[in-house]
């Protein structure tokens, strides 16, 4: 009776010793984003008006993409304004050439997940390979998939303004 309880009492205190790492290890993560280093990116602030054949083009997607692949994002409100995010916590985008793709029907990849288990984790791939043009796509493959919209961001040019046309026509 008395190994028993010793045993019990070991494996009380083995449980206890887990779950206090577990706690610790769960609430420090692996550091708070609000120790992140924004500042050493440079970001840029960048705001424009996106327009379809002269109105205001809302809820479209407005992507800022690096040679690299990765983006920064905004979405344009009623009035077809957009502020760029780098993510979902600190605005700006970092300076460079950037390919501009504009969507009514692309996701800002906050919470999408498509392609997450490819093998490929090129972002330009994944978009190659779909099949066909959502249908609920107002703006031309010229301006977003195939987009020939370019950018250069810097401190001196911090608004992108782009009066995109139905036929995809070069701006």
């Amino acid at each position: 009776m008395i190994v028993l309880y010793s045993a019990i009492k070991q494996a009380a205190a083995l449980a206890l010793v887990g779950c206090l790492a577990l706690t610790l290890a769960t609430s420090t993560g692996c550091g708070s984003s609000d120790n992140a280093d924004y500042a050493s990116i440079g970001l840029v602030p960048i705001t424009g008006t996106v327009t379809l054949d002269g109105q205001p083009l809302e809820g479209a997607v407005v992507m800022f993409e690096a040679p690299d692949t990765t983006f920064s994002y905004g979405t344009t409100n009623a009035d077809g304004n957009y502020e760029i995010k780098f993510n979902s916590e600190v605005m700006g985008v970092p300076p460079g050439d950037k390919i501009v793709r504009i969507s009514t029907t692309a996701s800002t990849g906050e919470v999408d997940t498509e392609g997450a288990d490819d093998d490929d984790d090129d972002a330009a791939a994944r978009r190659k390979k779909k099949k066909k043009r959502n249908p609920n796509e107002q703006v031309p493959e010229a301006y977003n998939e195939d987009s020939q919209l370019q950018a250069t961001v810097s401190d001196s040019q911090t608004v992108f303004d782009f009066a995109l046309k139905s036929d995809g026509s070069p701006l």
